[in-house]
């Protein structure tokens, strides 16, 4: 082997570990548009398929509506990029920074459809529509957007080193998969399936 290759021990030395240093989430919005009023649906849970990292979070439009129906209002960028994924339920937002070079930091929309979804290559700022959340791209109960974070191809957890924070909320685990909250100032919201009062959010 070695008198094909290099040593591989040598090569690890030279490659920089995926999370090496200090680092910090960038700033992020909530995934919807200012004065509209959302459900937090699920605390953390699986990112991507069982066995991922439990960085993803859930929240839902139109809660007073039950079922798969695709929602009129937009699930939005929480920070600027370009969208290197739209397909299958799915848009991948890359960040951007000002330099206009990729920073590293991606985000995962799951159950977008694809009525009005952001096309491949499109370049968003905060805010701009992703596209309508709805149970498209996956195993869903109900019309939410699932949003998940990674850094340099790697999932994020949504608590430990780096929390998981947008529009200042900060998500927290519950004692199970799926349950938690947002917290901010004082301010609690509880993940609760399906929504009700205390699980609404506004930005």
């Amino acid at each position: 082997y070695l008198g094909m290759f290099e040593d591989p021990m040598l090569c690890a030395a030279r490659v920089e570990p995926p999370l090496a240093g200090h680092l910090e989430q960038p700033q992020f919005e909530l995934p919807f548009a200012a004065g509209e009023v959302w459900a937090y649906t699920a605390g953390p849970h699986y990112s991507w398929v069982e066995g991922t990292p439990l960085g993803a979070l859930d929240f839902a439009p139109n809660i007073k509506d039950t079922g798969c129906d695709i929602s009129p209002l937009y699930a939005r960028a929480v920070a600027p990029g370009v969208i290197t994924r739209s397909d299958n339920g799915v848009v991948i937002l890359t960040l951007i920074g000002e330099d206009q070079k990729p920073t590293g930091w991606e985000i995962l929309y799951l159950h977008v459809a694809a009525q009005d979804r952001v096309p491949l290559d499109a370049i968003v700022n905060v805010n701009d529509p992703i596209g309508h959340p709805s149970c498209e791209g996956g195993s869903a109960t109900g019309t939410h957007v699932h949003i998940a974070r990674k850094f340099k191809g790697e999932w994020i957890s949504s608590s430990g080193l780096i929390p998981f924070m947008m529009s200042g909320w900060t998500a927290l685990p519950g004692a199970a998969i799926y349950t938690g909250s947002l917290v901010k100032d004082g301010q609690v919201i509880t993940a609760r399936q399906g929504g009700n009062a205390e699980s609404l959010i506004t930005r």
